[in-house]
């Protein structure tokens, strides 16, 4: 393997680099290219990739128009630090995702990831409350089984314990409550006539905490990892929206995942009829091009700064950096510019179609989704709906299965009880065709099969 004229470890194999893997027990293959939702290797095997990466790649893999733009743009300015000046690139992606985003938003800060976007938004609405006088105001309360990011403050907020676990000692105490799981419901209520009481936990959360300590809620519209595309209820929101506003707590929407059209809307929220305080987006906004997050502000929160003369303190060396700026803005021209919003839909509702005959197997206890996120919890027993133990790891199990035929889907753990559930997620780029949901979804189904027939025999 060659790169830049010299050979990577010792032997000229990649699996003998000097690279810290993310799984140290595995050997992995080396990417070399990719066209629309499938990459290549170095060894000229071709994966379908149905995940979008990590809901990332949401265009395919390089898309030329994303790329000239980057590039365009690195070859007139490759930085220009942001407390010293501001850039076209930078404004022009602030423009057009304030255009997209719900009613009364007005300002946007770059980040360079989703974590680090909520965590910018955990200070946000922490240095909001001091500078209306609620100094007190510190706490956040967000959900058990999410997965907000890996920077301190984010995962804080998460309530994933797998994730949490080796860093509690490092970790914020926030309060968390009970997400609008319709499948596993904890009040054993019917969704939709319960119309969505398991919100009143927020504002029971709320008080058990003391409204006057408590900044923000944050949830996730529909989720990525640990609850494999579970969508919270549009009532969900509202509840939350008004709970929030009865005890000035600042509602922030986690779209690093559901965000830039995934669900077939610009946000997830969208179909709640809401506006949050705060919108967060991460992912897919970089089209995994560049690494990149947002923060979207809603005026009545920037008013706060404005009024006290104060900015954010908050920063890092590549806060708004124009490459960023370049690549967002290049990403939402060519989602309208091919109508992918649309596309988004139409292929979302041929995949639920298609994933509707999972449930008819072994393990499948519920398929789940919006738009091009869609997820299957995996269970040991489908009449009491009990989870495997997680020693078992069959999320892990299907996923390495379909792998193994070329097809990339993400295992998510831990969503039934903190310790055991299964999900598998697919989310394939937009520009996938229905021949390649076709195969994905048949290669989900055989994987599933052939685990099933392993761990009920």
């Amino acid at each position: 393997m060659i790169y830049r004229g010299e050979r990577i470890g010792s032997d000229g194999d990649v699996a003998d680099s000097s690279v810290f893997h993310r799984n140290i027990t595995r050997t992995y293959p080396a990417a070399v290219g990719g066209d629309g939702a499938e990459i290549s290797d170095d060894k000229g095997v071709t994966y379908l990739d149905g995940a979008g990466g990590v809901f990332v790649a949401i265009l395919g893999h390089s898309p030329h128009e994303v790329a000239q733009a980057i590039s365009d743009q690195v070859l007139a300015l490759n930085y220009a630090y942001t407390g010293d000046f501001t850039t076209a690139a930078e404004a022009r992606l602030a423009d057009q995702l304030v255009r997209i985003a719900p009613p009364g938003f007005s300002k946007v800060w770059l980040t360079t990831s989703g974590s680090t976007a909520n965590e910018a938004a955990m200070k946000l609405a922490r240095q909001y409350h001091l500078l209306r006088g609620s100094a007190e105001k510190t706490r956040v309360v967000s959900r058990r089984h999410s997965y907000h990011g890996s920077t301190m403050g984010a995962l804080s907020m998460t309530g994933t314990p797998p994730r949490r676990r080796p860093y509690e000692p490092y970790l914020l105490d926030f309060p968390k409550v009970e997400p609008p799981n319709c499948y596993r419901c904890p009040l054993a209520l019917t969704y939709p006539s319960c119309g969505a009481e398991c919100a009143d936990e927020i504002e029971r959360s709320i008080a058990t905490v003391g409204a006057q300590y408590v900044s923000a809620f944050i949830t996730e519209p529909v989720a990525g990892g640990p609850l494999g595309a579970l969508a919270t209820p549009p009532e969900y929101l509202q509840r939350a929206r008004d709970a929030c506003d009865r005890n000035d707590v600042l509602l922030i929407v986690d779209e690093i995942v559901s965000g830039l059209g995934r669900t077939g809307d610009w946000f997830g929220v969208q179909e709640s009829g809401i506006v949050p305080d705060i919108i967060t987006l991460g992912k897919g906004l970089g089209g995994g091009f560049v690494p990149v997050g947002a923060v979207l502000v809603h005026e009545r929160v920037y008013q706060a700064f404005e009024s006290a003369g104060t900015s954010f303190l908050h920063g890092e060396s590549l806060t708004g950096h124009v490459l960023l700026g370049a690549a967002g803005s290049a990403v939402i021209d060519y989602i309208e510019n091919n109508d992918l919003l649309r596309r988004v839909r139409e292929r979302g509702e041929y995949l639920q179609k298609r994933l509707q005959a999972a449930e008819e197997l072994p393990l499948v206890g519920q398929v789940r989704g919006r738009g091009l996120l869609r997820g299957l919890e995996l269970v040991r027993d489908k009449a009491t709906r009990r989870p495997f133990p997680r020693a078992d790891r069959i999320a892990e199990r299907v996923v390495e299965a379909a792998a193994g035929e070329k097809v990339l889907l993400l295992a998510g753990s831990a969503g039934a009880d903190g310790v055991d559930g299964d999900t598998v997620v697919v989310a394939p780029p937009y520009v996938v065709t229905e021949e390649q949901v076709d195969r994905i979804v048949e290669v989900l189904c055989a994987a599933i099969r052939q685990v099933a027939a392993e761990v009920l025999a």
